[in-house]
């Protein structure tokens, strides 16, 4: 007989010494950004997108497990969602699947970083290899120098074209600047209307 579950709730501080235990599973329903953002090590990911097609494989994942605990990027909204859907789920099926205690991580990612808590080492990698990366033609530079010049050779560094700005000024339209100039607007600034998506049936991203 499966027991009645209740979400609560844990901060960054309680769950630090204890994220590491056996028994614990870490489920970041993030989406698209826990790519760039970092993740906590050892943490299970399941997007918020395709959590309900994949709830079945999550209960399976997790199934020497006692205690779940979710998180998103604030923890306001996938997270306790998603939190509730496996509960939901859970309920229905009437199972024992071993879980007791389902928990959320107090804001989310964000505040487990911002509070200093560590994060997977390998989300660091890209720290270390874009500079390497920037300064890779110069090093080529330099040692086609040297080999040009121990061969007697004069060597000219290539032209190298910076890459284009994805964002491309807007041409001006004449006809608005001289109707700007004559009603004396010109130089005044105008500020856009933000542009707001179209909910898509997904969780509400927070």
């Amino acid at each position: 007989m499966a027991m009645a579950r209740s979400i609560s709730y844990i901060t960054s501080t309680q769950l630090l010494p204890l994220h590491r235990r056996p028994n614990i599973a870490i489920i970041d329903v993030r989406d698209e950004e826990r790519n760039y953002d970092g993740h906590i090590a050892g943490s299970l990911h399941y997007a918020s997108g395709s959590f309900d097609d994949k709830i079945s494989h999550l209960v399976q994942n997790v199934k020497d497990k006692d205690t779940l605990v979710f998180h998103c990027a604030l923890s306001q909204v996938r997270g306790p969602t998603c939190a509730r859907r496996l509960v939901n789920y859970l309920d229905e099926k009437k199972e024992d699947t071993g879980i007791k205690i389902i928990m959320i991580l107090e804001r989310g990612f964000n505040g487990w970083e911002a509070s200093g808590k560590p994060v997977c080492v390998m989300c660091l990698v890209p720290l270390f290899l874009v500079p390497l990366i920037n300064l890779m033609p110069r090093i080529i530079d330099y040692f086609m120098a040297k080999l040009y010049a121990w061969l007697g050779w004069e060597y000219r560094k290539p032209a190298r074209i910076p890459p284009a700005c994805p964002f491309k000024p807007v041409a001006k339209n004449d006809n608005a600047t001289k109707v700007a100039a004559e009603t004396g607007t010109e130089g005044t600034e105008t500020i856009a209307k933000p542009v707001v998506a179209e909910e898509t049936g997904g969780i509400k991203q927070d």
